[in-house]
């Protein structure tokens, strides 16, 4: 590995870093979850975790979880209050 090469560095960051203790992947946007986390088929459930993570960011995840959660709560509350009134 070309130590001074930033891609040739990048690239064997990507190719040998591994997680055995946040798991991810299992719940993939565009296979079970659509862009708005909602499971795809089921009414009224979503997935907001780290299984929704194609790639594992090769650090402790909590910071990135705790964004996701925030970005899908806001979300709902925000769908939320623009149908108020919808199931009337």
């Amino acid at each position: 590995m070309n130590q001074t090469d930033n891609a040739s560095f990048e690239r064997f960051c990507r190719e040998t870093t591994a997680t055995f203790w946040h798991y991810h992947g299992g719940c993939l946007m565009g296979k079970v979850v659509d862009g708005d986390l909602r499971v795809m088929g089921i009414n009224a459930l979503r997935v907001v975790d780290g299984s929704t993570f194609n790639l594992s960011p090769g650090t402790n995840p909590q910071a990135t979880l705790m964004i996701l959660g925030r970005y899908a709560g806001l979300k709902m509350l925000k769908e939320r209050s623009a149908c108020k009134g919808c199931n009337s």
